[in-house]
């Protein structure tokens, strides 16, 4: 019930802020939203919101729910490789798709701890630092694999600070 109470404060921005999250996702010009809408009961209202804004601004971008039965196979799959928690993290199922969609897979941001390498303090997500219940994820896991992919070349982690000039496009 807590975490119901706490996840409705979490997104009810988006009823009232509907036209910045818009100009957000405008940065991302014609890429398509991919929504977890099924992982779990509390994201399908806000996948849903999701879809409404876009439609609402007749945005050019697609969404696209994933295959409930898609979700259960990749939590599988993960569970398999020891990654052992309740529930695995959106970001690892995001990564996942990529990984099977993408010919190149670059990961910024994704630290599983509490502090960043240089030791510096950081939230849990880029938008809040609301914890997960213990238990609930298993963050060190999916880190760790993640980082072994990387080792493998399978993927392209992101560890230290970007600067401005690398993220711009090169002609």
């Amino acid at each position: 019930r807590q975490m119901c109470i706490r996840d409705r404060c979490r997104f009810h921005k988006l009823e009232k802020w509907r036209r910045p999250f818009y100009r957000v996702l405008q940065v991302y010009e014609n890429a398509s939203v991919l929504l977890p809408a099924f992982y779990n009961t509390r994201n399908t209202d806000v996948s849903i919101r999701v879809k409404y804004v876009l439609d609402d601004f007749e945005s050019p971008q697609a969404v696209y729910y994933f295959h409930p039965q898609y979700l259960v196979n990749v939590s599988r799959y993960w569970l398999s490789l020891g990654v052992r928690a309740k529930r695995i993290s959106t970001g690892l199922i995001l990564v996942t798709a990529a990984l099977e969609l993408c010919e190149e897979v670059h990961l910024f941001g994704f630290w599983a701890f509490p502090m960043n390498p240089s030791g510096l303090y950081i939230t849990h997500h880029y938008y809040d630092n609301v914890l997960p219940f213990s238990g609930f994820h298993a963050m060190p896991e999916e880190f760790l694999q993640l980082w072994y992919l990387h080792k493998i070349g399978a993927l392209r982690m992101q560890l230290d600070p970007c600067e401005d000039t690398s993220l711009q496009p090169t002609s």
